[in-house]
């Protein structure tokens, strides 16, 4: 899909900001969910409760929250960890997609 961006935060002010904020969600999922891949994730399309869900880095998610980051795990399948300021980033626990219908990448193309 050729529509994903080049990586970035939301509401982070410059590159650098955008990696050490993506630096600290991983370390913190490490610690407290699952080891996260290299791979960044644009966005994800997965089932929960029969319904299909996606969550896409810069949106709201289904709770109206901003996704910020979309890690990449193995338990021992895929799984992805979606996390917002109160899923994640801030506190508490990320949102755990497994059933997932399709992931987009970030472009690896730079910003402009």
């Amino acid at each position: 899909m050729s529509d994903a961006p080049g990586f970035f935060i939301p509401f982070a002010d410059s590159a650098e900001t955008a990696d050490e904020v993506y630096a600290t969600i991983r370390t913190t999922m490490a610690k407290e969910a699952f080891q996260p891949t290299e791979r960044q994730v644009y966005r994800v399309v997965y089932q929960h409760n029969r319904r299909e869900l996606i969550a896409t880095v810069g949106e709201k998610d289904v709770d109206g929250e901003t996704v910020i980051a979309i890690l990449e795990a193995y338990n021992p399948g895929p799984i992805y960890m979606v996390c917002t300021p109160n899923r994640g980033v801030v506190r508490g626990a990320p949102i755990l997609a497994g059933d997932v219908l399709a992931v987009v990448d970030f472009s690896q193309e730079e910003m402009a």
